[in-house]
């Protein structure tokens, strides 16, 4: 008898000590450091840019302070404010290589000065901890939305760490207007950029106004994108004719630039829009019609001589129209993902397209049937082949090795150095010093197995008891 109840009083300690220890654990882990937004704590450093300040925190992209050559914005903040990011929402992009952040001490003492290389419309930088005054100008002058400062930690959803544009893209995918990729071009992007981890570059021709840009990019966040999208400056101009699209953009001048694109980005495999324009926007016929031109210029070396000689010719390996009745492929936009959680492409798509919040009266999902299906397109152009599967757009293209990682969270990327180029992304978060963060993953695979053992443990505690009451019964 006093042997049994010793082995159920000692399974009960070990289950108690463990529920003990693991508690804080799990605690820290679901406490993961979250970056808090302490713009209110910052003021402007001058009497004269207060009023610009406010046009910066109002979230309002639409609104903005700008800025002459020899203007600066500038904002200080008290040591308890704990600044470690600046998010910036430019209005416009500066030239690139012209703007300059600069990072003060308390005292005025300047502690960083670096060029901005490549200016993202959502942008992030890092902030040192001894810094309590950034300042930014620019030569060419600067249009600011919006500007907030962040605590160390995990960016909240919506603030996003965007990496410059690609080297060298494998997929190119070269829309109208932002939304278009989403709704006529389907999973491509959830696909090729969520998971196949392929270089997915997204090229949009015209854009309406700023508030599209941040629908755009958190739709492309979404989908898995996490390179910054090119944004050219061809006018958002409705027309049904792509006669009059060319009147209104230029045909040599839209060529041109695709031209550059193409050489720029050097990529295997461009997507874009259907010859009739879907349902007939004028936009999309001209997109399509120049690209149509541009694949086999990029690489005839004669041709638009500016661009060659800054990027050297390129020959694409396939060009895909939207729709284009030749050579059909039909792509499967419903198998899930791995990436996504078992959602399947289209699924991603959809949700991403849903975030263009202001183009929901015009199209209410993504096409995935109908005489505008997302999954049918025809190869235009190939110096590879052609397809025999018909459906994959890569199909006889020789992969470059894809990465590895996962999707990439909101969670700011390395910190960076005085001496860093401004380009430098975020710091990790950190917690208590010396124990490392864990991550939601993490987190959950630890309360999974902490779950189970309580579970084990208390089932056998309970089988115990159960044995001991029976041979008490027994002695009766």
């Amino acid at each position: 008898m006093k042997r049994t109840d010793s082995k159920v009083h000692k399974l009960l300690f070990v289950g108690v000590a463990t529920l003990l220890l693991a508690t804080p654990i799990v605690s820290f882990a679901q406490a993961e450091l979250q970056a808090k937004d302490v713009t209110a704590l910052s003021q402007s450093a001058s009497s004269q840019d207060a009023r610009a300040v406010r046009r910066t925190g109002d979230n309002n992209v639409n609104t903005y302070a700008e800025y002459g050559a020899e203007g600066t914005f500038s904002l200080t903040w008290p040591v308890e404010a704990g600044v470690r990011v600046v998010s910036v929402k430019w209005n416009t992009l500066p030239d690139r290589d012209r703007v300059i952040l600069v990072q003060s001490d308390e005292n005025g003492n300047e502690l960083s000065r670096g060029k901005i290389e490549q200016p993202i419309f959502n942008d992030c930088y890092a902030i040192l901890p001894d810094a309590r005054k950034l300042s930014l100008s620019c030569e060419s002058g600067m249009q600011i939305s919006e500007v907030t400062l962040f605590s160390e930690g995990a960016l909240p959803e919506g603030v996003y760490d965007w990496q410059p544009p690609y080297e060298k893209a494998d997929l190119l995918v070269v829309s109208a207007h932002c939304d278009d990729e989403l709704i006529f071009f389907g999973g491509t992007i959830p696909y090729y950029a969520g998971e196949r981890k392929l270089a997915v570059q997204v090229v949009y021709m015209a854009n309406a106004d700023r508030m599209r840009v941040d629908e755009a990019l958190s739709g492309l966040w979404h989908a898995g994108v996490r390179h910054s999208p090119v944004f050219l400056p061809f006018k958002d101009v409705y027309t049904e004719t792509l006669r009059l699209a060319l009147l209104n953009w230029g045909e040599k001048e839209t060529t041109g630039e695709l031209v550059g694109l193409i050489r720029r980005f050097q990529p295997d495999v461009i997507v874009s829009h259907d010859l009739e324009g879907e349902y007939g926007h004028g936009a999309h016929r001209a997109t399509a019609y120049c690209l149509r031109q541009a694949v086999p210029l990029a690489a005839d070396e004669s041709a638009f001589p500016n661009s060659e000689a800054q990027y050297g010719a390129w020959q694409a390996k396939k060009l895909y129209l939207h729709l284009y009745p030749e050579n059909q492929i039909t792509m499967n936009w419903n198998q899930p993902l791995e990436a996504f959680g078992g959602k399947t492409a289209l699924e991603v798509a959809n949700e991403a397209y849903h975030m263009h919040v202001s183009q929901l009266e015009y199209h209410k999902n993504v096409y995935g049937t109908g005489p505008y299906s997302s999954l049918l397109f025809g190869l235009v152009d190939s110096v590879v082949g052609q397809d025999a599967a018909k459906n994959d757009f890569f199909e006889h293209v020789p992969q470059t090795q894809p990465t590895n990682a996962a999707i990439p969270t909101a969670t700011p990327s390395p910190a960076a150095t005085a001496e860093a180029k401004m380009q430098t992304k975020m710091p990790e978060p950190t917690g208590t010093p010396g124990v490392s963060m864990l991550n939601k993953e993490q987190a959950q695979q630890l309360r999974g197995i902490t779950s189970l053992v309580f579970l084990v443990l208390g089932a056998g505690a309970a089988i115990a008891i159960k044995k001991q009451r029976d041979r008490k019964a027994n002695h009766k």
